[in-house]
């Protein structure tokens, strides 16, 4: 989210034709990264096709599960190269999303 909001700052500068060393400064004062990290900020910002999408921040969710559910998670998650949390991102979106069509269906 960092990241974006940061890329998209230095887009609006460039549309506004602010010159890409009084970006390099404004950068390293506000956010106090380095040169280098404000370069980086600056080529992103003018290779992107526009603003980047902010998507919403993800927070640390515990949850107790069984021993056996757990590895089963991890066994799947490693066969698939995903990480547990993406793997549980997207069973969870999976059944809220069949959640909802029932909801709606019911209030028809």
């Amino acid at each position: 989210m960092e990241l974006a909001q940061r890329v998209n700052y230095v887009y609006m500068l460039l549309k506004r034709d602010t010159p890409p060393l009084e970006i390099l400064e404004v950068l390293i004062k506000q956010y106090g990264v380095s040169r280098i990290q404000a370069y980086r900020y600056i080529r992103r910002a003018k290779a992107g096709q526009g603003p980047m999408l902010i998507l919403e921040r993800s927070v640390v969710f515990t949850v107790k599960l069984e021993p056996s559910l757990i590895k089963r998670v991890k066994a799947v998650a490693s066969s698939m190269s995903l990480s547990i949390s993406k793997l549980v991102k997207m069973a969870l979106e999976e059944f809220l999303s069949k959640h909802d069509r029932g909801e709606r269906e019911k209030a028809s």
